[in-house]
């Protein structure tokens, strides 16, 4: 799998040509210039005629302003690399899951452990997996998120997907980039949607009702809005040998209300609270299914009573059920003073989840299963000044705080049982204290539309945990033995970024920056069954370089658009998943992290988007990716330097041909391709490329619309997270992963006030 980098510097060049010969060859009209984005609209209403300049007005590229750096500015003007979506786009795409964002984003990928497990965000070679905290930031209405549920995707007004560190600027450190995600509020006139989703897929189907209601609370200074969603979905991957019946099913209520209050013309105050409530009886919250059914089947046919399995199957004994509350609310105010503003806002979150069930054989065989009892408090707070805008000299400066408090049980059921017969070991406790300043600032150089942007941040980040004495038995695999541990420890760390930017007109922008990014250190817990040292318990932080060139460029006098970056990352303590073996290579410890290896990777990304007419747009993107660990000692047989870094692939891509007629019916057909991709850090597992076809067709008419879906429609059956031996049996050939959904056909039918 390993990658000549200089291909990818000349494929790179290549894709950004016809940008650079647009430029050179039209001459641009540029009126307001009009913004880039992975999705283009037209108004449908202007006659046919192409030599109309109201038609070629109508083709313009829409202008989406996004506030992910701070300031209201267009993707054309940012000196990062930045995907954005506005309501129109989101529409378009129908994005109603968060999975579907690393479709239209290019080297993001999003990989988890199962239908209700954490979403983890690997940018740019810099990967996360479900045992390293995400090395992506994550806020929702200003919100930093530790996960993210599709619920919260009800009614949202943009999202933002940066690439880079953006920590200057933010109280939570991105140390591989950040997601942005801006809910719908409430307008100054009475407005509502209800809207009502059905699909089915081989072994089950969805229904979902969502809705929104909103509008002014007085005559003039209080608006207010509530948004829910309800949902009823059996599981993408049943299990039809299920000790308790259940096969699997997911019921999900979200609640959400929204006030806006402005006193006088100075101040806006916001509030924010929702309630999230899941019930899966038969699903544990990760779910592994074997690569190769027919190796699984001559391996364990047997112990599944003769029974094959089948393409999106578990065939496992274990009891399980997942239950989850979410509580979030949030507070935030904005005060123009005389030369600038203020902003602050404070945001509480509250999680609770009792997963059971985590069968260690994979088999219907009554060995040993897992389970999680998991309580997470978070407190944030952030305050920042920023200037007027000024072409020649503008800032920023903030402070945060993070507070977050978290208690773990881990449990197993050895042999047969009730969901009531899981034993659960002493409580682990672990605290975060966070505390940060921040700021950047822009200057003017005297030559027009050049300028150069440098910030800096200061992070100093607590962190301590307790243990319990104690043990746990998991079947097969013995007594894990849980030592008595406490300890606490500050980091600290200062992140600097650099960014020149030059643009000579509105349709053109070339940066360079360079941005630091980490992540604290830490501790581990239940790591071994005899004492081990003080360096394997302890962990440091891990540092992060990015290097980049970005180009963006408007041409057809705005019609198209082309935005590419080169970039390259250097992370040294690199924060990595390892074990302690003994020279036979058996494995003596549960799984820690160790901060002793390293990785690179570099590549680029290429964004594109033309309107071809005022009825049909063309969008394509392009990421390739070489990351690679340049240190990595597993233990001391194995040296795993130079292996790929796994859940980063070769390439994504994604092309979208979108149709509307001015009469109201649209089509969309969208293919994403994803190159090869290392499922382990030993490089063992990998999941070949794969293209994925989308398509939507239906109705948009001025207060309803119908949508007719397919999702997957070739029914691809691959991976998107980690793989695994059998837990319990070992090295017996089979490998098991994460899969991503069946083929998925539905119709969607929503009415607006």
């Amino acid at each position: 799998m390993a990658q000549d980098p200089s291909n990818a510097i000349r494929l790179a060049f290549l894709l950004l040509l016809p940008g650079a010969f647009a430029l050179t060859s039209v001459t641009p009209a540029w009126g307001q210039p009009p913004d880039t984005r992975t999705g283009l609209s037209t108004d449908s209403e202007t006659e046919e005629n192409a030599e109309d300049p109201a038609e070629l007005e109508s083709m313009v590229v829409r202008e989406i302003i996004v506030t992910g750096q701070k300031r209201e500015r267009t993707v054309q003007e940012s000196d990062v690399s930045v995907t954005a979506f506005d309501r129109q786009a989101l529409t378009e795409v129908r994005l109603r899951d968060f999975r579907r964002i690393d479709d239209l984003v290019p080297n993001v990928q999003f990989n988890e452990s199962g239908q209700l497990s954490s979403v983890f965000i690997s940018i740019r070679g810099v990967e996360s997996n479900p045992f390293i905290v995400n090395r992506a930031a994550i806020y929702i209405d200003g919100i930093p998120f530790r996960e993210l549920n599709n619920a919260v995707l009800n009614q949202i007004d943009s999202v933002e997907v940066l690439r880079g560190p953006q920590a200057t600027l933010y109280g939570a450190n991105s140390e591989a980039g950040l997601i942005l995600i801006n809910s719908k509020e409430p307008g100054d006139s009475a407005e509502g949607t209800l809207r009502g989703t059905f699909s089915s897929f081989d072994g089950g189907n969805t229904s979902t009702v969502d809705g929104f209601v909103g509008g002014p609370l007085n005559d003039h200074s209080l608006d207010g809005s509530v948004a829910f969603k309800v949902s009823d979905r059996d599981s993408f991957f049943p299990n039809p040998l299920s000790s308790i019946g259940e096969p699997g099913e997911i019921d999900e209520l979200f609640l959400q209300g929204r006030m806006t209050w402005r006193p006088n013309d100075r101040l806006t105050l916001k509030a924010m609270a929702y309630v999230i409530d899941i019930d899966a009886p038969g699903i544990f919250e990760e779910e592994y299914l074997p690569t190769d059914r027919s190796l699984y089947d001559a391996s364990y046919g047997f112990f599944n009573g003769g029974r094959g399995i089948g393409r999106y199957e578990l065939l496992q004994d274990s009891p399980k059920r997942t239950e989850e509350r979410d509580y979030v609310a949030g507070i935030s105010a904005n005060y123009l003073l005389a030369r600038g503003q203020i902003d602050a806002a404070v945001s509480y979150t509250s999680e609770d989840e009792d997963s059971r069930g985590n069968d260690l054989d994979f088999t219907a065989l009554p060995t040993a299963a897992g389970g999680t009892i998991f309580e997470q408090e978070i407190w944030n707070a952030e305050v920042r000044y920023t200037s007027p805008a000024s072409d020649r000299f503008e800032y920023l400066f903030g402070a945060s705080f993070y507070e977050e408090d978290e208690t773990l049980l881990v449990g197993t059921l050895v042999g047969p049982g009730a969901l009531s017969d899981f034993q659960f070991a002493p409580p682990q406790t672990r605290g975060a204290r966070d505390f940060a300043l921040f700021g950047t600032a822009t200057f003017g150089l005297g030559v027009d539309g050049l300028s150069l942007s440098a910030g800096l941040r200061y992070d100093r980040a607590l962190r301590e945990t307790q243990q319990s004495e104690g043990s746990l038995n998991f079947g097969p695999l013995g007594d894990v033995i849980f030592q008595e541990l406490a300890f606490d420890e500050t980091f600290d760390n200062f992140l600097p970024r650099l960014a020149l930017t030059y643009r000579p007109n509105p349709g053109l922008t070339a940066y360079a920056s360079a941005a630091k990014g980490y992540i604290p250190g830490g501790f581990n817990l239940t790591i071994a069954q005899e004492a081990v040292a003080d360096d394997i318990i302890r962990y440091g932080n891990e540092n992060v370089w990015n290097y980049e060139l970005g180009l963006k460029h408007l041409f057809s006098n705005g019609r198209g658009y082309i935005n590419g970056a080169l970039f390259f990352i250097d992370a040294d303590d690199w924060q990595e998943i390892r074990v302690i073996t003994n020279d036979q290579g058996q494995v003596q410890s549960s799984a820690f992290i160790a901060a002793d290896a390293s990785i690179e990777s570099r590549g680029f990304e290429v964004e594109f988007g033309y309107s071809l007419s005022e009825r049909w747009t063309l969008n394509a993107n392009f990421g390739y990716i070489d990351a690679e660990y340049t240190r990595l000692i597993a233990n001391s047989l194995e040296d795993l330097t130079g292996n790929q870094v796994k859940l980063v692939p070769e390439y994504d891509a994604n092309i979208a041909l979108r149709y509307a007629h001015p009469n109201g019916f649209f089509a969309r057909a969208e293919l994403s391709a994803i190159g090869d991709t290392a499922l382990d850090e030993r490089n063992r597992f990998e999941r070949d490329a794969v293209e994925v076809w989308n398509l939507q067709a239906g109705y948009e008419g001025s207060n309803w619309s119908v949508r007719a879906f397919l999702e997957n429609a070739t029914d691809e059956r691959y991976q998107n997270g980690l793989a695994f031996d059998n837990f319990a049996f070992g090295l017996d050939g089979n490998a098991y992963s994460v899969f991503d959904n069946p083929r998925v056909a539905g119709v969607e039918l929503e009415y607006r006030l």
